[in-house]
Order: C-alpha cells, then structure tokens, then sequence
C-alpha cells in the first residue's frame, strides 16, 4: 500500500474540515447515519415485497455479514493507523485508537447495495444503497476517521463477498427459506402483523 499517495488523497478530501459548519455537519451525519438508514430500508422493503424479494434481503444480509466476518479476519494480520493516530488530523467524531482498514461501516454499505444493485428488478434500491455508500464513505474520510484506501478495501471485500454469496446462492436458498418462514412466525405472533398489513394497503 502507498502510504504517501493514501495521506495526498486524505489531505485533499479532508481539506476544511473543522472549519466549515455545513461541511462538517454533512460529514458527520453522514458517516453516523447511513447505516441505520440502510438498516432501516432493508425492513421496510422485506414489509413490502414478496418471498422472492425477501430471499434478495437475505442475501444482501449474508453479504453483509460476511464482509464484517471478513474485515476481522483483515485485521488479524493486517495493522493500520486511522488518519489522527498519525497526528495528521483532529477527528470530528470521536473514536477509539484502533485498526482502520478496512471500514466496517463501507463494507456494510458498499455489501448492502452490491447485493441489490446486480439483482434483477432491485436496481433502484441497489443504486440507492451506493449513493449512501458514497456519502457514508465521504463522511468517513472527512470526519478523520479512515483514509481512502480503506474504503477502497472495503468496497473490494463487498464485492467479494457480493460475487462468493451469489455462487452458493442455491446452496443457501433453503436456508433462506427457513429464516422467512420463522420470521413469519414471529410475525403472526406479534402486533406488527396488523402494521404490515396497514403498510401493505397504502403502498396499494
């Protein structure tokens, strides 16, 4: 890896921040939040698709997990400094001293909308998910927190992780189908079956 070329494109991305409000609130909003609002589409998608769509959820979260399975194995024998562990910036969001490559929360962005992106009939929502993705990998380099170079190893780990859970997609169909039929269940069990129901009917 370039150390020199990594610090050059975190210099310049990260360039004003901490002196630029709307920047660095954008920033931080959007390395915090993104996230959360994948998480959250992905629940309102599965309250409005069919068993087929909530295989494509299922997979988007097997890719998902699989790519933050990989990153902690990264890490094991890879160490990298995050940008202010080097003194080359104050973060505006605190966080603790530890490995930055590759990015936890790209990998979960990047896998979520990789998993959608190359399905058939889900590309909007893919493409959604990347333009958060973008945003949440900006925030994190702006904010101090990661350099561009591990984002760019976490975008590669969700692709691998995106390509390896597609090959043993029949493999994991049946489980896929298990899991729908618990939270089924569950569902039928639970108040929030009313609620899907009600969702349902204004989507119509």
């Amino acid at each position: 890896m370039d150390d020199g070329l990594n610090i050059q494109l975190f210099n310049w991305l990260h360039a004003g921040a901490g002196n630029r409000p709307v920047p660095d609130f954008l920033s931080v909003i959007g390395a915090e939040i993104t996230p959360y609002l994948v998480i959250v589409c992905m629940a309102v998608f599965w309250f409005s698709t069919d068993r087929q769509g909530k295989r494509v959820l299922l997979e988007g979260a097997a890719v998902v997990t699989l790519g933050l399975l990989l990153n902690q194995l990264i890490t094991v024998f890879y160490y990298h400094p995050r940008p202010y562990m080097l003194h080359l910036c104050q973060p505006l969001i605190p966080h603790a001293p530890e490995t930055s490559f590759p990015s936890d929360h790209a990998t979960l962005l990047f896998g979520a909308s990789f998993a959608l992106l190359f399905r058939r009939g889900w590309w909007k929502q893919g493409l959604l998910f990347l333009i958060l993705a973008v945003i949440g990998s900006w925030g994190r380099i702006y904010t101090g927190l990661h350099f561009p170079f591990d984002i760019m190893g976490s975008l590669v780990v969700a692709l691998l992780c995106t390509v390896l859970i597609a090959l043993l997609r029949e493999v994991l169909t049946p489980l896929y189908d298990r899991l729908i039929r618990i939270i089924s269940l569950i569902e039928s069990a639970l108040p929030i079956k009313k609620t899907k129901n009600n969702f349902k009917e204004k989507l119509k």
